[in-house]
């Protein structure tokens, strides 16, 4: 198996959640301060038909869950613009601005960026990248986004049509894209971190080292990979092959490009991974979806079971409602074992029992 990544300090390294020891102490203390980040959903429309997406008809844990997945909820224009401003003043420190939808569909989106950044709100933007396709576009994301994914999931032509449910002539529109990103990163001088998603699939794996060739060559930061939420069972054979490609891969990294193998969110054979006994981390975010809704994560969204509270149309309610006997009882009832596909807040949970409560690294002795 490869190495997760040559240097711990990257941004997908779930230890930076440490940094926030008061909002883990609260939490236990049954008194949550304001979540640390925002996830964000301001569509539930889509341009793609991805084969794994969790939104397009992928089996849910809850039934009620798919009816709400095929809805074209989509936020009314303007309330959006509102929201940065409320959240800052909460105390909230970053916006995951991502789907549900396809973000880049919703006409709030390019200002919803430049809101976030006036209220000094940090914001990953994750896209399939179809629709950034001007220079208008390049430079609101290059001058107002910490980060910016684009989902590419493949590293050919034929590959990204299998995957991504669409023409794979748009391969090379999506690759020029991100190239416009970077040229705008490099214009206008800014820190932006630019990153190719690849989520694995039964019909992508072999063209992940591809794919690392390819991101190694358009000047952008990371090539970041994880599996996909689905029942596909690999061989030994399969992940042998896996490992070894981004292996390779990681031979291409450079000072200002990483091949990140995130592994620590997932089991040696790329199944869902729940060590805890307690799911506690989602206080540490907050999910405001395109349907109205506060979810307790993104691994969540639309099943009934996981609906906290309405945000619009007033998202106030919302505030007030964070950290109520109402809100813990429905996170005090989590089955994540049933209910749960993965389990992308699975390290912080771990923090909670293993740092926080058992004090398993002797915190105090620096």
């Amino acid at each position: 198996m490869s190495k997760e990544w040559s240097s711990p300090y990257n941004p997908f390294n779930s230890m930076k959640a440490l940094v926030h020891a008061d909002r883990f102490e609260a939490i236990l203390d049954g008194k949550p301060k304001s979540p640390i980040i925002v996830n964000f959903d301001l569509t539930n429309l889509c341009n793609y038909n991805c084969r794994f997406c969790m939104f397009g008809g992928r089996k849910r844990a809850d039934p009620s869950g798919e009816e709400f997945l095929q809805q074209n909820a989509h936020l009314e224009k303007g309330y959006a613009l509102t929201l940065p401003k409320i959240w800052a003043k909460w105390g909230v420190r970053a916006i995951c601005l991502a789907g549900g939808g396809e973000p880049s569909l919703h006409p709030d989106c390019q200002e919803f960026i430049k809101e976030s950044k006036r209220y000094e709100l940090q914001l990953g933007f994750i896209t399939n990248g179809y629709l950034v396709n001007n220079e208008e576009w390049w430079k609101t994301v290059a001058k107002n986004c910490k980060f910016v994914g684009f989902s590419i999931d493949a590293g050919t032509k034929k590959d990204y049509e299998k995957v991504k449910g669409v023409s794979g002539e748009q391969f090379n529109t999506i690759i020029d894209n991100l190239k416009g990103i970077a040229a705008a990163k490099k214009k206008y001088k800014t820190n932006l971190q630019i990153g190719y998603k690849f989520l694995l699939d039964q019909y992508n794996q072999n063209s992940i080292y591809k794919a690392i060739v390819l991101a190694s060559k358009i000047g952008i930061n990371h090539f970041q990979f994880r599996p996909a939420i689905d029942d596909y069972k690999y061989s030994e054979d399969e992940l042998k092959n896996i490992w070894n490609q981004i292996e390779k891969g990681q031979k291409l990294e450079r000072d200002d490009f990483k091949v990140i193998g995130v592994q620590h969110k997932f089991n040696n054979d790329l199944s869902k991974k729940h060590c805890f006994s307690k799911c506690r981390a989602n206080m540490l975010t907050t999910t405001w979806c395109a349907d109205g809704w506060l979810y307790l994560c993104t691994d969540t969204r639309g099943c009934k079971w996981s609906r906290l509270v309405k945000h619009y149309p007033d998202p106030m309610k919302a505030i007030k409602f964070w950290g109520s006997k109402k809100h813990f009882d429905i996170v005090n009832k989590i089955d994540f074992h049933k209910d749960c596909d993965r389990c992308t807040l699975t390290a912080y949970n771990e923090m909670f029992e293993n740092v926080f409560m058992e004090d398993k690294m002797d915190r105090f002795l620096i």
